[in-house]
């Protein structure tokens, strides 16, 4: 099987996953709040999955090492289908529980194995391109599932949609099934992880993960309040937003492969600088809400391919792709978990939810530092002797 067919397999893939999270994952903030949970309460709940994710990790080495990298990858993708059980009754302190622990569970699983194979899964010259086209598949996804996910959550109910949610979630297994197995390097022990680990790349996946506790996290949350908690209207904001990402992530892809990534950082990081700006008016005005959401998303669009350009690169060259990401991705969960917490402090101080997103434009100058003028260095340190089975 070729390089491209991998590609192909592992964005198909990637685009029935993203369309489960986009019908009903991206509605989980939302959701929350319809049950009660105020946005502080709701933004340390995600701190708690964060960091029950961040210790959880340490038992995916044994799967990865045991069953591979692809069986792994498609057992966290199932086990993501399994949340939305406890996640009907998270009102409960008992299922809201079990909720977090099977999220960060199958996340523990996946995200690091999927990270790594998409960094050995194609690169090179067309790196640019593959992020512009993986970043448009997800937000073309992102433009069906919150239209679908709206209207089957105001009429239908949650049953429905969940259970639709769940069904996609399989069904991205089987793209993966069908591919070779991926080579990601060798697993590391518990001791080894900790070794020879990659500073830059944790140091910009917790940049990122501080962002994205105010871009992901909470701003879904403060835009469905601004909207007047009606997921159709929510739906349909992020609908128009992701047509707007599609187009960006195409156009920054392709600058990427002619060697304009620092030029497009500049940009990004001013845009960024602003769409922070307009979030944090969206409370007085549906209107800026919805534009700052539009706005957002193009911003995105061209973030992704920069950051994970870097990212990517790095992790294909050291040589241990999983080993990498599987460092990266603590990065991302420490930085993640303490932005939430830094967001609910904001929101519980000042009353006013759309200032929650403020703490995480810190991460802008961060992630400026991190991904400017970055080349890949040799990481000697890289290097262990636990190859994962061929599956």
């Amino acid at each position: 099987m070729s390089g491209t067919s991998q590609f192909r397999l592992l964005t198909l893939h990637y685009g029935f996953y993203q369309l489960s999270v986009a019908l009903a994952g991206g509605f989980v903030g939302a959701y929350l709040m319809k049950l009660g949970f105020s946005l502080p309460a709701a933004l340390i709940a995600y701190a708690g999955l964060l960091t029950a994710r961040f210790g959880l990790r340490f038992i995916a080495l044994g799967v990865v090492r045991r069953l591979g990298y692809r069986s792994t990858m498609a057992i966290g993708a199932a086990l993501g289908a399994l949340q939305f059980l406890p996640l009907m009754r998270a009102d409960e302190p008992i299922w809201l529980m079990a909720w977090l622990l099977v999220v960060s569970l199958a996340e523990s699983l996946y995200w690091p194995v999927y990270h790594s194979a998409a960094a050995v899964t194609g690169g090179g010259a067309s790196r640019g391109r593959e992020l512009g086209v993986r970043t448009a598949v997800g937000a073309l996804v992102g433009v069906v599932g919150p239209l679908a996910g709206g209207i089957l959550l105001e009429r239908f109910g949650p049953a429905l949609d969940f259970s639709i949610a769940a069904a996609l979630s399989l069904l991205s297994v089987v793209p993966l099934m069908l591919m070779r197995g991926v080579d990601a390097g060798p697993v590391p022990s518990m001791r080894e992880s900790m070794r020879g680990i990659d500073r830059s790349g944790i140091a910009t996946f917790a940049a990122d993960g501080w962002m994205a506790s105010g871009l992901a996290l909470a701003w879904p949350m403060v835009l469905f309040t601004s909207l007047g908690s009606h997921y159709e209207a929510f739906g349909l904001a992020n609908a128009a937003a992701g047509l707007v990402g599609a187009v960006a992530g195409l156009t920054c892809g392709r600058a990427i492969d002619r060697g304009r990534r620092d030029g497009y950082l500049v940009l990004v990081c001013a845009a960024l600088a602003l769409g922070f700006a307009l979030r944090a008016c969206a409370s007085w005005s549906p209107v800026a809400a919805t534009i700052a959401n539009a706005s957002g998303a193009a911003v995105m669009g061209l973030y992704v391919p920069v950051l994970m350009s870097v990212i990517y690169d790095r992790a294909k060259q050291s040589g241990a792709a999983y080993q990498f990401h599987f460092s990266a991705e603590a990065g991302w969960d420490a930085g993640a978990a303490s932005g939430c917490i830094a967001a609910a402090l904001v929101a519980w101080a000042t009353m006013v939810p759309s200032l929650a997103v403020l703490p995480a434009a810190l991460g802008i100058w961060a992630i400026y530092r991190c991904v400017h003028g970055q080349s890949v260095p040799a990481m000697p340190g890289f290097g262990v002797t636990h190859p994962a089975p061929a599956n």
